[in-house]
């Protein structure tokens, strides 16, 4: 059973209305525009606004956007897909000719189409009642008048300086020659000029406007993008993928991201009686860790664009595969998986809106500041997402080549029970996401945990972070018991503390869907909140 008292924060309570999301100021923006009678997606756009303003190292207007809407009037949710394409001149071959073995981190080849601005107008037009003109206005004052900014975002400001070398984006991230401190008031008027204009303006100034002839020209030299790839964008309404799972259904956002990854893990732990071990003992955790690491196998093989490749989503997550993909499963030892064959630095947040509306949003420039390149006299600074393209497998579902979708670790689920919302759930975490959303959500409904407990409870990230770490290292956040750290490696897991509630193991947050209640859970791990009424 859990332990009371655990949780640093209380759960957030709502009647009317919840934001969770990571600032305190997006949330407010939030709370703010459902008080006046907006709905969730209204919602989530002012909320959203203001991220990019306060969080410019997670998300904002140069990034890419996935969100799952759960429509209290159909009862369905939908997905929005707005994500942007490689460009023309992306390609194996450009690559070889221009003496490059492979893509870059950062830099200009690694742009791919900004998609986030165009989503917002999907999203309003489909589900929105208010102007994209008011919905920036919080965000317009923030960039304009400044904020007091975070430690968080000081510290990530310090530590990518010496990474970038674009001047652009020194002149607006550390402009006296050195990053805010804390408490510091950031302005950004760059920035702010940008967000009126978008107001005046609408979508188009990124696509076929100043914003976009200004992205394309800082891409001519060396990157892959052109005005034409810009001018094409366009983002999709289509349908989540889900699974069922101790009786309700879960629903993640489809390739090109990672959300099968987590829907195929939890098939995997179906069968098993996942509560009857003592949370985050030694076998709870191995127990979780093989599923995972089954599942990244296959996302790693299979996880392209549906649009360019073949990707057997169907296969993929049928309950017989999972079955077939466990017999691997030693429960006495860590395993190594390869991919089985089924036909033979992000902002995660969630909104509801009294009439019941729930909308999980994930948005990101991908690694801390995307590429690293601000369009010049505009502060928008441009993802990263094409560096995911694979360039030494040509057959692979994600291989590099013109007008394609790379593949996304962003990812975004709902719960629902008899088409009714249960839980809204998204994180920030890159790579770790598919995992932190298996393990937060077995926390709610395996163990019965609130939204902020579920969240704040120990997680594990599998990855390296050091120059002189395996791939396969295990991060477990140090609240879990020295004997439980002996117990994993005693049954082969390289696990190593993680300090608590370690800043690579995401920023959650979500929205659980009581009887007439909303509850919120915001994570200690970064600057978020939970705001309800």
């Amino acid at each position: 059973m859990p332990v009371l008292g655990y949780s640093r924060r209380p759960v957030a309570l709502g009647t009317r209305g919840m934001v969770a999301c990571c600032h305190p100021l997006a949330a407010l923006a939030g709370v703010e525009t459902l008080k006046a009678g907006g709905t969730a997606a209204d919602a989530a756009v002012a909320t959203n606004a203001v991220l990019a303003v306060t969080q410019p190292n997670n998300c904002g207007l140069g990034g890419d956007l996935f969100c799952l809407y759960y429509e209290a009037a159909t009862r369905r949710v939908y997905f929005l897909n707005g994500a942007g394409r490689s460009g023309a001149r992306a390609s194996l071959a450009e690559l070889e000719r221009r003496g490059m073995a492979r893509l870059p981190v950062i830099g200009a080849p690694t742009v791919s189409v900004p998609g986030c601005v165009r989503a917002w107008s999907m999203l309003l037009e489909r589900f929105g009642t208010r102007p994209l003109a008011t919905l920036l206005q919080p965000a317009i004052e923030h960039a304009e008048r400044g904020f007091p900014i975070s430690s968080i975002v000081s510290q990530a400001i310090a530590e990518y300086a010496p990474v970038t070398p674009d001047p652009e984006w020194h002149r607006v991230f550390a402009p006296a020659g050195r990053p805010p401190a804390l408490g510091e008031r950031f302005v950004q008027a760059d920035l702010a000029r940008t967000l009126r204009a978008l107001a005046a303006e609408g979508p188009d100034l990124f696509y076929r406007g100043a914003v976009a002839r200004a992205i394309a020209d800082r891409m001519a030299e060396d990157g892959f993008l052109t005005p034409e790839d810009l001018a094409a964008h366009a983002g999709e309404w289509d349908e989540p993928v889900s699974t069922t799972y101790r009786g309700v259904t879960v629903h993640e956002t489809p390739p090109p991201t990672q959300g099968v990854a987590t829907l195929l893990a939890l098939n995997l732990l179906e069968d098993d009686a996942l509560s009857r071990r003592a949370l985050h003992s030694v076998d709870h955790l191995h127990l979780l860790l093989e599923m995972v690491k089954i599942a990244y196998a296959d996302r790693d093989r299979w996880i392209g664009d549906p649009r360019q490749a073949r990707v057997p989503v169907a296969g993929l997550l049928d309950k017989g595969y999972a079955a077939r993909r466990r017999r691997a499963y030693d429960p006495r030892k860590a395993g190594a998986y390869a991919a089985g064959d089924p036909e033979g630095d992000t902002t995660g947040f969630v909104v509801a809106d009294e009439a019941g509306n729930v909308v999980s949003v994930i948005q990101s420039l991908f690694n801390a500041f995307g590429s690293g390149i601000v369009v010049p006299d505009a502060g928008v600074v441009l993802q990263n997402r094409g560096r995911h393209f694979v360039t030494d497998d040509p057959a692979h579902p994600s291989a590099l080549a013109p007008g394609k979708r790379p593949f996304h670790t962003l990812m975004a689920a709902l719960a629902t029970r008899d088409d009714r919302p249960v839980l809204g759930f998204a994180t920030m975490g890159g790579n770790g996401q598919a995992m932190f959303h298996v393990q937060v959500l077995t926390n709610v409904l395996d163990y019965g945990l609130d939204i902020q407990e579920a969240i704040e409870r120990p997680r594990f990230l599998i990855g390296a972070f050091l120059p002189d770490e395996p791939a396969d290292t295990i991060h477990l956040e140090a609240r879990v018991p020295a004997a439980v750290f002996s117990g994993l490696r005693r049954r082969g897991h390289p696990v190593k503390p993680a300090p608590e509630l370690f800043y690579k193991c995401g920023h959650a947050h979500g929205i659980a869907v009581g009887d007439g209640v909303y509850m919120g859970g915001a994570d200690p791990r970064g600057d978020g909140i939970a705001l309800g009424f």
